[in-house]
């Protein structure tokens, strides 16, 4: 059997977004802040590509009509971008075509702010601004004529990529003790056991602790029924040493 699903705990979370805001490599810094409040599978995140992934109402300001946000365009297929041309990569299905493994096409909008949830029981929160808008308005080309990278780190990153930048941020966040540790080659002491799955379950965990409604969570996360997310919310009520919140579902 795999390795379960483990999204960040509210207090990791708290963290996370602290170290991803500091962090000095943009590459990186896009990638902690995306993952977790996007959803996305590691290899979806890996191609994405701004001119064409990405939609602002109006490309010349960060500040959008929140009812009508700026949004990640999740395809299910279209043209392979990485490493700056349109050949596939190895991950790719088809001659010339990135199809997703997994993911349906959706759209996610892209949060202004965040609810902190590490103040205290489930309905004890904070909203903060998380800046993840306007991070991608100055990181990623978001018209083909706008400046910035079409991908991430310019054309495209690797899964393993990913996976080491994820266990740098978790080293920065000083998570180890609520994740506990994990070898990897790549580094010369144990580091915070965090992959990149990981992070598309804190975005589920967070939908769930900000009461979304199921169907339209799943809408969100590409699964294709509401019991995919028991495991979440089994997950999130270990939060609180209490399920009565999940009685809304």
């Amino acid at each position: 059997m795999g390795r379960s699903n483990k999204g960040l705990h509210r207090p990791a979370l708290q963290a996370w977004v602290r170290a991803c805001k500091d962090q000095s490599n943009p590459d990186k810094k896009i990638t902690g802040m995306l993952l977790p409040f996007t959803g996305l599978r590691v290899n979806t995140f890996c191609h994405i590509h701004g001119p064409t992934w990405l939609t602002w109402i109006d490309a010349d300001t960060t500040e959008t009509n929140d009812n009508d946000p700026p949004k990640l365009k999740v395809p299910n297929a279209g043209v392979c971008h990485k490493n700056g041309d349109t050949s596939p990569c190895t991950n790719c299905e088809d001659e010339g075509e990135f199809t997703t493994k997994y993911d349906d096409e959706r759209d996610i909008p892209l949060a202004k702010t965040w609810n902190n949830f590490n103040k205290g029981g489930h309905y004890d929160f904070t909203t903060q601004e998380l800046g993840l808008r306007k991070l991608c308005k100055s990181y990623f080309k978001v018209t083909r004529d706008d400046i910035g990278n079409e991908m991430i780190a310019g054309d495209g990153i690797s899964e393993g990529t990913v996976n080491k930048w994820l266990k740098q941020i978790a080293v920065d966040a000083q998570i180890g003790l609520e994740r506990g540790l994990t070898d990897d080659a790549r580094f010369d002491e144990k580091v915070p056991d965090v992959y990149p799955h990981d992070m598309r379950g804190t975005f589920i965990m967070q939908l769930i602790r900000n009461n979304m409604q199921r169907t339209k969570l799943i809408k969100y996360t590409g699964h294709d029924h509401v019991s995919s997310l028991e495991d979440y919310e089994e997950r999130v009520a270990d939060e609180t040493d209490a399920r009565e919140f999940l009685d809304h579902i």
